[in-house]
């Protein structure tokens, strides 16, 4: 368990520093377009910079899920039609959900990572999705005695994460769900509870 920690803490770690660096050269590449100092040249640059300044709408949203393809499109759907989201949020996927963010060790680099959404698309509330036999940040279902246990254990962090997000950005409005999928003959049915 141990280990499987440390490979999932290690992965993280490389996929946000990934992340951020992906991200700086794209902005700077971006921007670099309107500082082009050649007069015909600047003509045909789209103007990165002015679609930001007149831009009068944002992101209303940005979504934490776990990476578990069980729950991949049933999570999507939920989103975009029971939440009403579609095309209107920031969309991370982690593995473990909001698992790193329980980590003191690793929940500075998660939230600040969650912190470009708010800067740079002005979010102003999150929607977390965590889900029933996550065995990615939790071991799985069989990790637990029973659904109960699991069910509240899940519902605990998700709850403190709700807290140390109103910490580190107190303006925001943050939603909580827990997943869970029931067999029905050949049809799987998803359900996902908000955690209040």
């Amino acid at each position: 368990m141990k280990h499987t920690t440390k490979i999932l803490k290690a992965t993280l770690t490389i996929l946000v520093l990934l992340f951020v660096t992906v991200f700086t050269v794209t902005t700077k590449a971006s921007l670099s377009a309107d500082e082009s100092t050649d007069g015909e040249q600047q003509k045909k640059t789209v103007k990165y910079s002015k679609f930001f300044d007149e831009k009068k709408h944002w992101c209303d949203a940005l979504v934490i899920t776990c990476t578990d393809f069980r729950f991949t499109t049933a999570t999507q759907e939920f989103i975009n039609d029971r939440l009403g989201l579609k095309g209107k949020y920031d969309y991370i996927s982690i593995p473990g959900s909001i698992r790193n963010l329980m980590d003191s060790k690793t929940r500075d680099l998660v939230l600040n990572t969650f912190g470009v959404s708010f800067r740079l698309h002005h979010v102003k509330r999150v929607v977390i999705l965590a889900h029933q036999d996550c065995t990615i940040g939790y071991g799985g279902s069989k990790s637990f005695t029973e659904p109960e246990v699991e069910y509240k254990t899940i519902c605990k962090d998700l709850k403190k994460a709700r807290r140390l997000f109103g910490i580190k950005f107190p303006h925001l409005r943050v939603d909580l769900y827990y997943g869970t999928v029931y067999n029905n003959e050949d049809k799987r049915i998803y359900n996902f509870k908000q955690i209040l």
